[in-house]
């Protein structure tokens, strides 16, 4: 179906194509899929080829010299048991300010008018170069940490939990009283900012899959109010962003601490949480 720079579509005809790779030989093209993005059409080709075996199932045993332990956040992206600490990038929020005067220049125009399209076509194609900075830069990151150990342990986040909307607060009269969500609000923006969700279960465990490494999902649960050392519980508050173990004297960045007792939590430590329960008393309670 492609010949030369032109490829043959069903009921379409023969279209113009700027090819970005050859078809390799051997392969059959079984499908076509055509996309519209903010910059143009995209013709996606599926490919099949018998002779090419599957994966093979990745059975790597984990232990403390082939594994490492990766704690997501915001504060830094990836902090990781090794000591390894990179900062998010905020693509979003450096267009941010360039996003809002061409939203404001485009509310400004008539509705249906010529000029508020072109400007509705110039912020679909910025948020699109945002998108594809933080895919990037996704990769990358994720391909520096499957050459960094055989076996990544992770934390088994919902994101989309951590990003929900507060549940709104009535007094006695009625009357709605603040929740925090104007808060709240800047969080989820720069949790969509980060892409966190869209790195740990889609980006990273490709770039292994790939490689022949593994992710390993554990428990988050406690993760943050431990201390990696001792694995004695040490409370804190989101704003907490140092751990300072009374117990061991550990002193250290909170997401690197994190990190550690992931790595810990993968190869089988358990960890013991106590909560406060109503009455004062502690109640102990048993994870993974």
């Amino acid at each position: 179906c492609i010949q030369g720079n032109q490829v043959t579509l069903p009921k379409l005809g023969e279209v113009k194509l700027i090819q970005h790779r050859q078809v390799p030989d051997g392969f059959t093209i079984k499908r076509a899929l055509v996309t519209k993005k903010a910059d143009g059409w995209y013709v996606t080709l599926t490919l099949e080829d018998k002779s090419v075996p599957d994966l093979p199932a990745i059975e790597i045993q984990p232990t403390e010299t082939n594994s490492i332990g990766v704690d997501a956040g915001l504060e830094y992206f990836i902090a990781c048991s090794d000591g390894t600490r990179k900062q998010p990038p905020k693509f979003y929020r450096q267009a941010e300010d360039k996003l809002a005067k061409l939203q404001a220049k485009r509310d400004a125009r008539a509705k249906g008018s010529k000029p508020r399209r072109k400007l509705n076509e110039r912020i679909a194609k910025l948020h699109q170069r945002i998108a594809r900075q933080r895919r990037q830069w996704h990769f990358e990151t994720a391909g520096e940490l499957v050459a960094k150990a055989d076996v990544l342990f992770v934390e088994d986040l919902k994101v989309s939990n951590m990003a929900r909307r507060n549940k709104p607060k009535q007094g006695e009269d009625g009357a709605f009283l603040p929740n925090g969500q104007s808060a709240k609000s800047g969080l989820n923006k720069s949790f969509a900012d980060a892409g966190i969700a869209g790195f740990l279960n889609e980006i990273l465990p490709y770039k292994a899959a790939k490689a022949g490494r593994l992710v390993v999902k554990v428990n988050p649960a406690g993760t943050s109010q431990h201390c990696a050392i001792c694995l004695n519980r040490v409370p804190k508050e989101l704003s907490d962003r140092w751990h300072e173990c009374p117990h061991c004297g550990a002193s250290m960045p909170r997401d690197l601490n994190s990190g550690v007792l992931i790595k810990k939590v993968g190869l089988g430590v358990r960890l013991t949480i106590k909560r406060e329960s109503r009455n004062g008393r502690r109640s102990p309670r048993r994870t993974a």
